[in-house]
C-alpha cells in the first residue's frame, strides 16, 4: 500500500523557516519542534495547506499533520538533504530538535 503525500515540502518549508526565525526573534533562543508546530496551527498560510492535508488524512488531528511537517523538515536535517542546513543550527533540547537561525 503506498502512502499519498497529502502535502509538498517544497510548500512548508519555507513556511517552518519562517517561523523559526520569526520564533527565535521573538525568544531569543533555540525554538524546539513542538513550538514550531504550534506556530504552524496559528500561521494563515501554513493552515490552508494543514487544513487540506487533514481533509486528506481524516485519521490525524491537525496538532499531529503539524507536528509531522516538522518531523520531516527535521528529518531532512537527519539525512543532510535539507535546503536549510545553511540557515540553521539544530540541537537537542529536552528530546526535541530545536533550531536557530545561523
Amino acid at each position: 500500500m503506498t502512502t499519498q503525500t497529502t502535502w509538498k515540502q517544497s510548500e512548508v518549508f519555507p513556511i517552518i523557516a519562517r517561523l523559526i526565525s520569526e520564533e527565535h526573534q521573538r525568544l531569543g533562543r533555540y525554538v524546539v519542534a513542538h513550538e514550531i508546530a504550534a506556530r504552524l496551527l496559528l500561521d494563515d498560510e501554513a493552515r490552508i495547506i494543514i487544513d487540506v492535508a487533514r481533509e486528506q488524512r481524516q485519521d490525524w488531528s491537525l496538532e499531529h499533520t503539524a507536528s509531522n511537517m516538522v518531523a520531516w523538515f527535521s528529518q531532512r536535517f537527519t539525512v543532510g538533504e535539507s535546503n536549510w542546513q545553511r540557515a540553521f543550527e539544530r540541537t537537542r533540547v529536552d528530546d526535541q530538535w530545536a533550531y536557530k537561525p545561523i
